[in-house]
């Protein structure tokens, strides 16, 4: 079973710090699955926060790739990418 789409990080090296566009985004990644606002410290302003996600799973192992896309009024600040797998754990 998988829920969304692999992240394409490979298309990264595209955008530009304070330069990239929304729109630019949107052609280097696509749509994302989600979006969101954060601040990461009180004194810094509130960023958005565009999400891709890719789930899959088999079994007991789930994968989950995570690829945060920071933007500030329109215009590309950087990411965070996550990958990850672990087992799932059931309660006695």
């Amino acid at each position: 079973m998988h829920f969304g789409a692999m992240p394409q990080v490979d298309r990264l090296p595209s955008l530009k710090i304070a330069v990239s566009s929304a729109n630019d985004v949107v052609s280097a990644l696509g749509e994302p699955r989600g979006r969101g606002q954060a601040r990461f410290a009180p004194d810094h302003p509130e960023q958005q926060v565009w999400f891709y996600e890719y789930t899959q799973s088999e079994g007991k192992k789930v994968k989950l790739k995570m690829l945060l896309v920071f933007m500030e009024k329109d215009v590309y600040a950087g990411y965070m990418w996550f990958s990850s797998g672990q087992l799932l754990q059931t309660r006695p």
